[in-house]
């Protein structure tokens, strides 16, 4: 019986975007198992000359195994051949592909719903131990790390950097990817939160705010308005309007807010300091009941850059 026969079979799409199958962790176990038989005697031959052709058998037939499985296991990926990480210059699953270019790994995201498991593993692949999570964010948002985090990195902000692809593109449409990218040389551990579009009614995790260009009230100066205005024309662009009632600190430059607090009527003639995207479609203002002597979200006048929408 041909031994090569008891092989397990391993087809190709067992292998698609999978470190190690079922079939090829199974052909690594029947190899390391073999019990390789010799050739039969053959009559007439002295025992010298059988005991040589038997050693030659093994050889050959133990050869033959031998290279099937490694070709099997190079197939199969680095999951099949132990602990190499780092190796590999690229790696794909369904959520992420992620390759080695010049001096940066870059990562695009495929499925910016999976679970961020699926990202780790992606960048396992490549010897990077990074954790990518993706936060609901508001639209100027999409595409920006938010957060990051690491413990035991050289250089950790070295490289890392989050963007759409191609750049300043409208996430949604065809061809417009998130990406990330991590220096080659990033050492440690990292943690990295990374905007994506909201879906209807989520609310955002890390809110721009709502007049910077592409979010919903881009071009309308809010601050130091009366209410009245603002919900007007945020009314008229089909928004809804919710309140944050802010109490300034005592040198103006500054704020809290009292999560305890009774809700209050906000009048059309409060004032409003900023706008905030809360979730698509709606719009938080922050507001006090009298007028100010400077805007305390930013200690004084807004800033042009962002005044300018």
């Amino acid at each position: 019986m041909n031994e090569l026969r008891r092989l397990a079979r391993v087809r190709d799409e067992e292998l698609a975007g999978r470190a190690s199958g079922a079939g090829a962790r199974t052909l690594l176990a029947t190899v390391t198992a073999t019990d390789v038989h010799t050739a039969p005697d053959v009559p007439g031959v002295g025992d010298e000359r059988g005991a040589a052709r038997r050693r030659r058998a093994r050889r050959l037939l133990l050869g033959a195994v031998v290279t099937a499985a490694v070709v099997t296991a190079v197939a199969a990926g680095p999951g099949l051949l132990g602990d190499r990480a780092g190796t590999a210059t690229s790696y794909a699953n369904a959520a992420m592909e992620i390759e080695l270019q010049g001096d940066y790994w870059v990562a695009r995201v495929r499925d910016p719903f999976a679970d961020h498991h699926e990202y780790a593993e992606a960048f396992r692949a490549v010897g990077l131990d990074i954790d990518l999570q993706l936060l609901p964010v508001s639209p100027s948002r999409v595409g920006e790390i938010v957060r990051m985090g690491f413990s035991g990195a050289t250089g950790p902000s070295k490289g890392i950097g989050g963007d759409r692809e191609p750049a300043g593109c409208t996430f949604g449409q065809e061809d417009c990817l998130l990406k990330v990218t991590v220096g080659r040389d990033f050492t440690g551990k990292g943690i990295l939160y990374l905007g994506r579009m909201a879906r209807p009614g989520e609310r955002y995790q890390s809110a721009g705010t709502a007049t910077r260009k592409g979010e919903m009230l881009a071009g309308f100066r809010v601050d130091e308005r009366p209410v009245g205005e603002v919900v007007a024309e945020a009314r008229r662009r089909g928004l809804e309007v919710v309140f944050q009632i802010i109490e300034p600190q005592k040198s103006g430059r500054g704020y809290s807010v009292d999560p305890d607090a009774r809700p209050r009527a906000v009048g059309d003639g409060w004032i409003v300091w900023e706008a905030e995207a809360d979730r698509p479609g709606v719009v938080r203002l922050l507001v006090t009941e009298e007028r100010l002597p400077r805007n305390p979200v930013y200690g004084g006048p807004k800033p042009p850059v962002l005044t300018s929408g």
